[in-house]
């Protein structure tokens, strides 16, 4: 009689997210992922074809993760809760988000950033600064936006820099976003107008 798989492919990666949540993609072994369900490694090697399909399903979760931050309303301001979200995501899940620049996965990054983008442009939709702008010029805003954003989460995941190590609390860092966000904006309009 064969015996039944004591784990299921959710379970197998459950477990790797966990593991990629604490330490990261390079602490991902099939060996950790066992350690973690308390098995040994053959009923993962049942489940999957490789540790790569694992990796890929973690980067994917990762991707929804950051979503949950984006669209998390903290602000009042939609622009802005998406770039507040994609840095809050960077200091609270930073292997995650090392995981989602990661260029060993880079055709799921590409296409989760470009459904990411897509996204941005809905929640836009309706917003005053690009409510009755043309899809590139939309595009364009979000792209400014999205370098603003990604500059500041890079300097608070990797800790470079003294003034962002400063920013230790949530509070702090969307009080700060909010200025740097109306200088921003005050640019933008004058370039609209």
């Amino acid at each position: 009689m064969a015996r039944r798989k004591k784990f299921s492919i959710n379970d197998i990666v459950e477990a790797g997210f966990q593991i990629v949540r604490k330490s990261g993609l390079e602490n991902l072994t099939a060996r950790a992922i066992a350690l973690e369900l308390g098995s040994s490694t053959m009923p993962i090697y049942t489940c999957v074809s490789s540790m790569r399909e694992i990796e890929e399903a973690i980067v994917k979760r990762a991707w929804r993760v950051l979503l949950a931050y984006q669209t998390h309303p903290r602000s009042g301001d939609v622009f802005i809760d998406m770039g507040l979200g994609y840095v809050l995501f960077s200091k609270d899940e930073k292997f995650l988000f090392k995981c989602i620049h990661d260029e060993k996965y880079g055709d799921i990054n590409t296409r989760y950033s470009e459904e990411n983008l897509l996204l941005s442009m809905q929640r836009m939709a309706d917003h005053p600064l690009t409510k009755n702008l043309p899809p590139e010029s939309m595009q364009k805003i979000l792209f400014q936006g999205f370098l603003f954003s990604h500059g500041f989460a890079s300097l608070l995941n990797s800790g470079i820099g003294t003034s962002v190590r400063m920013l230790d609390s949530e509070e702090a860092i969307i009080q700060f976003f909010k200025q740097a966000s109306e200088v921003a904006w005050s640019g933008l309009k004058s370039a609209l107008a």
